[in-house]
């Protein structure tokens, strides 16, 4: 059987087998198959099989403006668009166009405020000690709030497929979704807990054949070590960012108070993105 006849059946299988979409607590039937994470993130859009959910049109249209915009982020830092230092691969430069063209027609304005005027990159090169001429790419404002809401949204999006992944369920309509994503400068200043790495034990990554996901995306997922009424889910893609996501299925159990941390309920994703996040909140 030829691969693409076998996507069709494995794709019929898993619809006809859901109880309906797992982005909205199965409020609408499941008709479309998305891919958590999606196949725009990976190169040259080749994607291990695995890590795909039943989700209703509205769920999986509203978020593909998402999986854009966490595509660029997967983009954004030194050397990935080269085969050596220093060194650009034509086939990735190519690629980085197109994601680049996408991000402008879905999502303009992040487009408009990740943007640093060159007059301001040389200050921001010094705070951060960026003095490889290259690394000056990479440099980007990931911390206004157009980014951060979509950024917000897609982590979401994460902790309610891996839900669905490691608990074979949605996440039920009173349930809710709890995330914080860290840049690849919190990561590389250690800001990310390291009781999020113990409670998820060993990442976990996408295998077909000869082709894996391992330095593109790692996931896991475990129980949460301050309450066991939490589960926690944990994804990194490539050295650009990691999102970590509690899922509870009662407000009560909500590890952080709402605000403090950007909190979605089933169905909240087929709303505009917006920033989650309460800054007067501690």
């Amino acid at each position: 059987m030829g691969e693409a006849k076998q996507k069709r059946r494995r794709h019929a299988a898993l619809l006809d087998s859901a109880a309906g979409c797992i982005y909205c607590a199965c409020k609408s039937a499941a008709v479309e198959v998305d891919h958590m994470p999606p196949r725009l993130m990976f190169r040259m859009t080749q994607r291990p099989k695995g890590l795909e959910f039943p989700s209703c049109t509205a769920c999986n249209r509203q978020t593909s403006r998402l999986d854009v915009v966490a595509a660029f982020m997967t983009r954004t830092y030194p050397g990935i668009g080269e085969t050596s230092p220093g060194v650009p691969d034509e086939r990735d430069s190519a690629e980085w166009d197109r994601v680049m063209a996408e991000v402008f027609r879905v999502a303009p304005d992040v487009m408009k405020e990740v943007y640093i005027p060159h007059r301001h990159q040389r200050p921001l090169m010094k705070i951060y000690d960026v003095s490889d001429p290259e690394e000056k790419k990479a440099l980007f404002r990931a911390n206004g709030p157009v980014l951060s809401a979509h950024m917000q949204a897609f982590s979401a999006k994460v902790g309610f497929a891996l839900h669905y992944e490691f608990k074979g369920e949605p996440v039920p309509t009173e349930g809710l979704v709890q995330v914080r994503w860290f840049t690849s400068q919190e990561i590389e200043n250690g800001l990310v807990p390291k009781s999020l790495y113990e409670t998820i034990g060993v990442p976990r990554f996408l295998k077909q054949g000869k082709v894996t996901s391992d330095g593109t995306f790692l996931y896991g997922g475990g129980v949460y070590q301050n309450n066991k009424e939490i589960d926690l889910y944990y994804a990194r893609f490539r050295d650009s960012f990691e999102v970590a996501a509690f899922v509870v299925k009662d407000k009560k159990h909500l590890p952080f108070p709402e605000g403090a941390l950007a909190t979605f309920r089933p169905g909240d994703l087929q709303s505009e993105p917006v920033d989650r996040i309460d800054d007067s909140i501690q």
